[in-house]
């Protein structure tokens, strides 16, 4: 299983125990039981005659659809634009497709190319040279099927918000610790810090409601970027990890215990 789960974000029994204990905890208090699989990666949900499923951080609260169009960054642009909702827009690129569109990558370097579907922000590569492009595709081709590039933007600030139902539950900037890495990434030595602001919880929460319900989502997380002022969605996962968050203090842990209890109350109840 390991090599299907390499490059896909999920929990594991030794590194993301924080996501094991705030289920557990959330079904226990709801009078309930979940049986636990595969290394804590699924999780089999019991209370009174309802079941519910967890899959890596997956809860059963979006349909299939959704969560597909969620996870796949260049599905999620088309459906963004659609809606008029500001984003960050990815587009394919499959090497070898006879329906990959062609590129003037000299007009559009630097840019950024990653994994289209999913990846919890591995194989993310800058290429602000062809010879930096070439190799970054050639590397990232061989282990994925389909690849999204974008281009660099002077991301001011980036943030994560978390939704459910409509409702934002949490929202907290990423603050990069190194200067000179360019990713906001918390598994990248980023340090999370909750949202307070008033003006900046409307925005976050104004452009993200609006993605969840372009894409028909109910439980999700926005990753929000801040370019030249304005708010953009940079991406969507249906998949909601709070793992590194709830490592950086107990108040923090806390606070994502809290989003998985209303998680997991809405996957049985």
């Amino acid at each position: 299983m390991k090599d299907f789960l390499d490059g896909v974000a999920g929990p594991s029994s030794i590194t993301d125990r924080h996501f094991v204990r705030h289920v557990e905890r959330a079904v226990a208090e709801l009078g309930g039981s979940i049986a636990w699989h595969s290394g804590h990666w699924i999780g089999e949900i019991s209370r009174g005659g309802a079941r519910g499923l967890i899959i890596g951080y997956s809860f059963p609260l979006n349909n299939v659809a959704s969560a597909k169009a969620a996870d796949d960054k260049v599905a999620t642009t088309v459906l963004l634009l659609a809606a008029k909702v500001a984003c960050v827009e990815h587009r394919l690129v499959r090497p070898g497709w006879t329906g990959s569109p062609s590129v003037n990558w000299d007009r559009e370097l630097p840019v950024v190319v990653k994994p289209n579907v999913e990846s919890g922000g591995r194989g993310v590569r800058l290429a602000t040279a062809t010879s930096e492009l070439d190799t970054a595709i050639k590397e990232l081709s061989g282990r994925y099927r389909a690849l999204a590039w974008s281009p660099f933007l002077a991301v001011e600030d980036e943030y994560r918000t978390v939704f459910l139902d409509g409702e934002l539950l949490l929202a907290f900037r990423k603050i990069r610790a190194d200067p000179a890495e360019w990713r906001h990434n918390l598994h990248l030595g980023a340090t999370p810090e909750v949202c307070a602001d008033p003006s900046t919880v409307d925005r976050l929460r104004q452009v993200g409601g609006d993605a969840m319900a372009a894409l028909g989502l109910r439980f999700a997380t926005v990753d929000v970027v801040v370019v030249d002022g304005e708010l953009l969605v940079m991406e969507v996962n249906s998949g909601v990890s709070l793992e590194r968050f709830s490592r950086h203090s107990r108040e923090y842990s806390a606070l994502a215990g809290d989003v998985y209890a209303r998680a997991v109350a809405a996957s049985v109840n």
